[in-house]
């Protein structure tokens, strides 16, 4: 897919995705959205976004547009949403084939439906975040420490990257997302919390275009 994320601005009617078959042979592109329940089958989820087409045949080299479509539900004007939109590519079936097995692969990326009122200030949202260490977090060989981030903002922020300053060098998290106006924490591995307290976070924040920026800020307290 052209994209690592979808944003939906509640204003349009729908958005485009393009798919890409980089493959040899054709394959079956069947796609729709999810609620975050990734194992709950396509027909039994209740979303408020329809694709179309929702299965398309690709030729090997060729690309398909799939379109998004918002239809009417109650969604919160005051925060964004997330969905996931879901693409399985399984090879077609050829009448030379006999009983090959065929193994399907299935992407999977964030949707954000962005209120009208929220259309500015997204950029601005990963400098507002407040990091902490929380409460050590028990594991193998002892307590760990903990980074929390508190959003004040409406907008969800993902993480490419979450790092602290431990024992005198940068130790990594992983990634991860906060959601708008909530926190979430992020546990420092083999770091124990009867180490010297981290002063400082570095982390790794991912755009609407999938474009990553880093961003330096001291602990409080």
């Amino acid at each position: 897919m052209n994209g690592t994320r979808v944003v939906f601005p509640e204003r349009e009617r729908d958005v485009t995705v393009r798919v890409e078959n980089t493959s040899e042979q054709p394959v079956l592109a069947q796609s729709w959205v999810d609620d975050g329940r990734v194992d709950v089958p396509p027909e039994q989820l209740q979303v408020p976004f329809i694709v179309a087409p929702s299965l398309k045949r690709v030729e090997p080299g060729r690309s398909a547009v799939l379109r998004i479509t918002h239809t009417p539900a109650s969604l919160p004007g005051d925060r964004e949403s997330i969905y996931w939109l879901n693409v399985l590519e399984v090879p077609a079936g050829q009448k030379d084939a006999g009983n090959q097995l065929r193994f399907g692969f299935r992407t999977r990326i964030k949707l954000f439906f962005r209120p009208t009122a929220l259309a500015d200030g997204v950029d601005a949202a990963p400098d507002q975040l407040v990091w902490k260490t929380a409460a050590a977090a028990p594991g193998a060989g002892g307590r760990r420490v903990v980074l929390e981030v508190a959003n004040p903002t409406p907008y969800y922020v993902s993480f490419g990257k979450v790092e602290s300053d431990a024992g005198g060098t940068f130790v990594s998290a992983g990634g991860g997302m906060v959601a708008p106006f909530d926190r979430a924490q992020f546990v420092l591995p083999g770091v124990a919390a009867s180490t010297r307290k981290p002063a400082t976070v570095r982390y790794m924040v991912i755009d609407d275009y999938g474009g990553r920026t880093t961003i330096t800020k001291k602990l409080e307290n």
